[in-house]
């Protein structure tokens, strides 16, 4: 399992300064086999008020040293929302997968669909906005053009090309609304307590209705007086202590 060598992100000189030798020092901790407190070099620097990529990978990889697993999902999660598409975040969250207790069947999406979303998993939002404006525009001056070419062939033959990014333009901003949408609206969280009881509602006098374990990627919809209110992929629903989550 290897650590990422740079931090990847633009600060200023001294924090970048700071944060380089805490982020080195991280480093050679984990290389000794002192993960613990390479974990705690890699939150100084979350201290900082900085968050990158190779900062929570290597927080992932240190609590999974750890065998704290839901610690190592959540920052690999962390990891993957700046860095999507890395082949070592997915190897490891796929590592994860199969060492979680709680194995939750849902029926597969059908494969173009699957296929999109991987295509769409590659890029962030900030990637997508630069995408979508640059359709836009495409699609804005092919349009033009059409209008304005006397020759009909060459007309037509940008009439065809605007439909063709008319249709990317549209996926693309499907694509990056419905990111936005999940950023804003829809919380996640993952689990990190080892066993946690769910329960029919907020309070320890409500009855448990199921057993979910650490590691395990929940849907938060709602909170009130240290309670999420969570549900799984397979619509189980019900409320856990705010402190056994970690929100995304």
């Amino acid at each position: 399992m290897l650590i990422a060598q740079g931090i990847g992100c633009a600060i200023a000189d001294d924090v970048q300064e700071q944060a380089t030798g805490l982020f080195a020092r991280g480093n050679a901790a984990y290389q000794e086999g002192a993960f613990e407190r390479a974990e705690q070099h890699y939150r100084q620097i979350l201290d900082l008020g900085i968050e990158s990529g190779p900062i929570y990978y290597n927080l992932g990889n240190s609590c999974f040293k750890q065998k704290r697993l839901g610690e190592a999902v959540y920052f690999w999660e962390k990891a993957k929302q700046t860095l999507p598409g890395d082949r070592e975040i997915e190897e490891n969250l796929e590592l994860a997968s199969l060492l979680l207790v709680d194995r939750i069947e849902i029926p597969p999406d059908p494969l173009p669909l699957e296929w999109l979303k991987r295509v769409m998993g590659l890029l962030t939002i900030s990637q997508e906005v630069w995408i979508v404006l640059a359709f836009f525009f495409a699609t804005n001056i092919l349009f033009t053009l059409y209008l304005l070419l006397k020759n009909p062939r060459n007309a037509f033959r940008a009439l065809i090309v605007f439909f063709g990014t008319g249709v990317l333009f549209l996926i693309f901003a499907g694509s990056l609304s419905w990111k936005v949408y999940e950023r804003d609206y829809r919380r996640s969280g993952v689990v990190v307590e080892q066993k946690v009881d769910v329960l029919s509602g907020p309070g320890l006098d409500n009855i448990t209705v199921f057993t979910i374990h650490e590691g395990i990627k929940v849907r938060v919809h709602g909170s009130t007086n240290g309670w999420l209110q969570i549900s799984l992929p397979n619509g189980w629903n019900g409320w856990l202590p705010q402190d056994t989550i970690r929100i995304l």
